[in-house]
Parts: structure tokens; C-alpha cells; sequence
């Protein structure tokens, strides 16, 4: 009764719009005083929150992103992916998927993949004949990939709360983003055959080379940071300092397409980001806390082990629970509420840290699609200029792509999830 009595205080006051770090912290300190905790407390989780060592990843990891997307970079992603794919039929709905894994490598975020593909991709799409809907509902579900692909500011924070290893959070990523971004390719080309969108350029060698060089620089980064950390030549928050520098670099001295007002624009721009995202998670870890004090999770850990719940069973449980609130929630509030709870019990039931991540992660993509705060979908609703129902029912498939790999990573965990980072050892 009390976990459902402090469950829809916490929804009730986010549906009521106040802003989410205040809910996470109101709704804290009034179970807190309830029970008779000093709340001196607060102040020192606010304080243990943000400070940790890998957290420091998240700030350089947007500001890397967000200068990845001022220096208009995008554009060459798009043009090497349109010399790749852009043969198949329904060539730019691929191209979108594959310019997206490729900025999923750089960003670290999935909004910033949503804005910067989205405004090259889009006009594109739409003059050469694709619906609007169609062409935002690929635009958003591929953005998806950005949470799911390394390097990945909602794995960094996740990673950190849950006290696991970045780097293995990362590699465990790569199979899933992989088997995503061809999911959605092989949705978008029936798709286009059967609306009969067209073909781009057929496929040359010469092309591609071309594009290549021209992208190589851009395309070097997530090499370089993903190759750094998974090599353990450097640690994730490292690799974020690097991934700043080397983005400053070579958009200013090798595409020469950054200035100074624009890298300035990114810092600010990086800055406020990074303030919303730390406050939640500061104010996150007073809910945890607040959860393990009041004993909640054991509300839902001792029917749990009553019940004799297999690890297969409880993280189907798991999926249902953060897909349905992340229909209404932001993706870091869903977590943080949903995870504290969950986390005892996957524990007593020996299911892998990084398997429970994951699903976790797919589950933030997922939600990212569904109305009515699909973040994603408004993004590319403003861009193609068409409502967020017909974008929501075109991109019904790609959903069913996501949820099939969610299916994967439950039961194949060994293949899907562990498979990389046991052969690297991590």
C-alpha cells in the first residue's frame, strides 16, 4: 500500500508538471519524514549522487555530441551511408537507419541523432516522394539507436547507479544496436516496396571511397573512444575528454566547419543539458535511498520469491512496467523510479547485471516512440511537419523491431548481451 501510495504521488506530481528532479526529491523527503529519518540525509545522497568518477563521462559525452552536431557533420555521415545502401529500394529510409548508427557512435544521446540526421534526412526523404509520416516515423525509431550503441550517456548513468563496469555496459551494447539497425532496414525496405518508394544512385565502388575519405575523420571517433575503452587503454570518462578534444579538432582544423560562435553555442547548449541530467540523478539517488529506508522493494522482492518467479518471467514483468511508464515518463525518470525497485529482486534470481541493463536500455528506446511523451516523436513531428498520431501509427513496425530485440536479450542473454564482453574479458 505504501509503495502504491508513493508510486502515484510520484506520477500524479510529473503528470501535474513539476519539473521531475523536484518530484523525486518532494515525494523523498515527505516518505523520509514520514518515517522518522533525519533529513540531513538529503543533502548528503544530493551530494554522493553526482559525485562519482564515471558520472564526469556524462557532461563531456553531450558536449561531444553536441559539437559533432553544430559542426554539421551529419551531412557527410549521410552522403557515405547513401553510397552504401542507397541501391536497395526505399535507398534514403536505409540511408536514415545507417547515418543514425554511424551518429549513434559520436552522440552519445538519442535527441541529438533525432535533430541532427532528422534535418538533413527529412527534407530529403519527403522530396523524393516518402509520406511525412513515414519518413519521421524511421527518423525516430532510428534514433532509438543512440541510447543502444556506444558510446551512451543513459548507459553511462545507469552504469553508475547500478555500480557496474561502463566499458562492459557498452560492449554489451553493440549486438543489440547492430541487430536494431538492421531490424529497422529490413522494416523500412517492405515497406518502400510495397508504397513503391524509389532507389537511389546504384551501388559503386567509386562512390564509396569517395564518401569514405571525406567521412573517415568523423567516422574515426567512435573508433577511438570505443577502441580505447573496450582495449583498456582508457577509462570511459577518459575517452570522453578525448572524444571533446578530437571533435573541437577535427571540425575546426580538418572539416573546418565549426567556428567560434557555433562551439560556444555547443557549450551552452552542453551545459544546460548536463544541469537537468545531473539534478535527476542526484535527486534519483535520495529515491533510492528513500526505497531501501522505507524497505518498499521489499514489496515487490518478497512476492517474488514466494512466488518462485523465474529470471525470464520477472524481466518480462520488467519490460511490461518500463514500457507502460515510459509511455508518460521521461526516459531518466522511468529508470530511476522502476530500477530501485527491480534491482533486489534480479539480484535474488542470479540474473546478470548487464543483461537487466540492457532490457532497461531497449525499454528507455521504446518509450522514447510512445505518445504522449514520446520525446523522439516530437522531435521529428516539428521537422516533417505532420501530427504525432499519424507518425505514431506509421512507426507501429519499427516498435515491433524493438520489442522483438528486447525478446532477444531476455533469452539469449549469453549471445546477445554477454557474448562481447565475455570475449573481451570484461
Amino acid at each position: 500500500m505504501t509503495l502504491a501510495l508513493v508510486l502515484l504521488l510520484l506520477l500524479g506530481s510529473i503528470g501535474l508538471g513539476l519539473p521531475i528532479a523536484f518530484a523525486l526529491a518532494a515525494v523523498s523527503i515527505c516518505v523520509l519524514a514520514f518515517s522518522g529519518a533525519d533529513l540531513s540525509i538529503v543533502a548528503q545522497r544530493l551530494y554522493r549522487g553526482t559525485n562519482s568518477f564515471p558520472l564526469l563521462a556524462v557532461p563531456l559525452f553531450i558536449l561531444a555530441g553536441s559539437i559533432m552536431n553544430h559542426s554539421g557533420i551529419s551531412a557527410r555521415l549521410v552522403d557515405f551511408a547513401r553510397t552504401l545502401v542507397g541501391a536497395m529500394r526505399g535507398g534514403l529510409a536505409a540511408v536514415n537507419v545507417v547515418t543514425s548508427m554511424f551518429f549513434a557512435g559520436m552522440s552519445g544521446t538519442s535527441m541529438s541523432d533525432t535533430a541532427a540526421v532528422g534535418g538533413v534526412m527529412i527534407p530529403q526523404m519527403i522530396k523524393r516522394g516518402y509520406s511525412r509520416a513515414f519518413t519521421a516515423a524511421v527518423t525516430a525509431s532510428s534514433s532509438t539507436i543512440g541510447v543502444i550503441i556506444p558510446p551512451s550517456v543513459p548507459m553511462v548513468i545507469l552504469a553508475a547507479y547500478m555500480g557496474i563496469s561502463t566499458g562492459a555496459l557498452f560492449a554489451a551494447g553493440i549486438v543489440s544496436g547492430l541487430l536494431l539497425g538492421v531490424g529497422l532496414i529490413a522494416v523500412a525496405w517492405i515497406v518502400s516496396i510495397r508504397r513503391g518508394y524509389p532507389a537511389e544512385e546504384p551501388f559503386r565502388v567509386g562512390p564509396v571511397f569517395r564518401t569514405f575519405i571525406s567521412a573517415a575523420p568523423a567516422l574515426m571517433m567512435p573508433v577511438i573512444v570505443l577502441g580505447g575503452i573496450l582495449g583498456g587503454i582508457f577509462t570511459p570518462t577518459e575517452a570522453s575528454a578525448i572524444a571533446v578534444v578530437y571533435g573541437i579538432v577535427i571540425s575546426m582544423t580538418v572539416y573546418r566547419s565549426l567556428s567560434i560562435r557555433q562551439l560556444y553555442r555547443a557549450f551552452v547548449e552542453s551545459a544546460v543539458l548536463t544541469g537537468a541530467v545531473m539534478l535527476v540523478t542526484a535527486t534519483a539517488h535520495v529515491l533510492g535511498y528513500t526505497f531501501t529506508y522505507a524497505a518498499l522493494a521489499d514489496t515487490l522482492l518478497i512476492p517474488i520469491s514466494q512466488m518462485d518467479m523465474g529470471p525470464v518471467v520477472l524481466l518480462v514483468v520488467l519490460a511490461v512496467v518500463l514500457i507502460l511508464i515510459g509511455t508518460f515518463l521521461d526516459g531518466i525518470a522511468m529508470m530511476f523510479i522502476v530500477v530501485p525497485l527491480f534491482l533486489p529482486a534480479t539480484q535474488l534470481l542470479g540474473i546478470p547485471p548487464l543483461q537487466f541493463a540492457m532490457v532497461v536500455m531497449i525499454c528507455w528506446g521504446i518509450g522514447q516512440q510512445t505518445p504522449p511523451v514520446g520525446a523522439a516523436l516530437f522531435i521529428t513531428s516539428v521537422i516533417a511537419r505532420v501530427d504525432v498520431l499519424r507518425i505514431t501509427y506509421a512507426n507501429i513496425p519499427f516498435i515491433a523491431v524493438m520489442v522483438v530485440v528486447l525478446a532477444l536479450v531476455i533469452a539469449l542473454p549469453e549471445l546477445i548481451v554477454l557474448g562481447v564482453p565475455n570475449w573481451l574479458g570484461l
